[in-house]
Formats: structure tokens, sequence, C-alpha cells
């Protein structure tokens, strides 16, 4: 068994119905609705966008290296789900929640929903949601009553938020920059995957810009 810790004009009936949809669109078509090009609000983002961009963004790096794309596991969603919110609310980062022993590892996760899998992996991530490609930022401080402003150093310029699509491609890239992670999303033997990336609570309301904390699991 494989343990890896490693650290749209769109129709609005189509997020009424199971989130199973976005995952039987092909990656190149899920990337051209104007809803996943849209910037993440980061007070109310759409997980569920944000979720399947995510999968359809690892999906191109399998197509990218002539590799059998992976088939969406509900499953597998599931227990990324829990442990990106768990991340979040309990404001950690790890691939182990010692908050909650039911679900302290990643195969405790996995075995909540399914035992099928002889082989998983897990990839998490940390990412900014801020635009560019400058992690300096700087903030004006807010009078009371209103929010952080983040601001481009040298330009003073707001510093506008990423897209769904932004956010996810640069997810997987860091991924792909990394030996161990990489392994996992181009493994032929993984052929089941989904992840989940929830946004940092109180946006806006510190001077630390809006972040996402992702989860990513598979199994074969």
């Amino acid at each position: 068994m494989k343990y890896l810790f490693l650290m749209l004009i769109i129709p609005s009936t189509l997020f009424a119905q199971k989130d199973s949809l976005l995952y039987k669109m092909s990656a190149i078509n899920f990337m051209k609705l104007v809803a996943v090009n849209m910037p993440i609000d980061a007070r109310n983002p759409n997980n569920a966008v944000l979720d399947a961009a995510l999968f359809h963004a690892t999906n191109e790096q399998r197509i990218k290296f002539n590799i059998p794309i992976f088939v969406y596991s509900n499953q597998l969603h599931e227990a990324t789900i829990g442990h990106s919110e768990a991340m979040i609310n309990q404001d950690f980062y790890s691939h182990e929640n010692l908050f909650n022993p039911v679900t302290k590892n990643m195969i405790d996760r996995i075995y909540l929903y399914t035992k099928k899998y002889r082989q998983m992996a897990e990839n998490i991530a940390q990412h900014d949601i801020l635009g560019g490609d400058d992690d300096k930022y700087c903030f004006e401080i807010p009078k009371r009553g209103q929010e952080f402003i983040f601001l481009n150093c040298d330009t003073k310029k707001i510093i506008p938020l990423r897209t769904y699509a932004e956010l996810a491609r640069s997810v997987v890239n860091g991924w792909m920059n990394s030996p161990h992670h990489r392994q996992n999303i181009l493994d032929p033997k993984l052929k089941s995957m989904a992840t989940s990336g929830r946004i940092s609570k109180d946006a806006f309301k510190t001077q630390r810009s809006p972040f996402a904390r992702l989860t990513q699991d598979f199994g074969g």
C-alpha cells in the first residue's frame, strides 16, 4: 500500500444539480466556462467550481504526459473535503489531523467512505489567492467597520484575486514542481482522484491575505 505524506456563461441549473456533472466535462471544455474564469469571491467562494477546477487542472497534466486521465471519485472527494475544512476550521496545515482521532491520517479519512483501494496517496497545499506572481504585498489599515485592502507595493494598485482556473493551475503547477507530489499526479497506477480547496475565514478582516488550503486524494 502506498502511503505518502507529502507536504462560464454556465446555466445556473448546472450547479443546482449534483456536482458530479462538473466532472463529466472534458478539461478543455470545463476550463472555458465563464464561471471558472471569474475572480474568486473570497467571502462566498463557489466550492463546487473550485474543487472541479482543481480536478481538471490535474487531468491537464495527465493529458500533457499521455497518461490516462483520472476518474472522479465521490468517496475520495468527501475525504478531501473533510480534511480541507478541518485545516481551515482548526487552523492547521498538515497531513495529520491531531484534532480528530477518527480522521487523523489519510487512510482514516478515505476508509470512512471506501475501502476499495489497494494503493492510496495524498497531496496537500496552501496557496494565496491574491493574483500576480509576486508573493509580496502591502495593505491599507482599514478604518472601523471597513476591510483590509491589499496593494502592489510598487504600483499601489489593488491586487485582484485569482480566478478559479488560475488558482487551480497555480496549485497544480506547484505540485508538479515537487518530486513527490508530481509522482502522485503522474503515477498511472493511481486511477481515481478528487481534490478540494477551502478558503480562509474572515477574508479581508485581517492583515493576512486570503488563502486556500487544499487536499488531493488518489486511489488505485
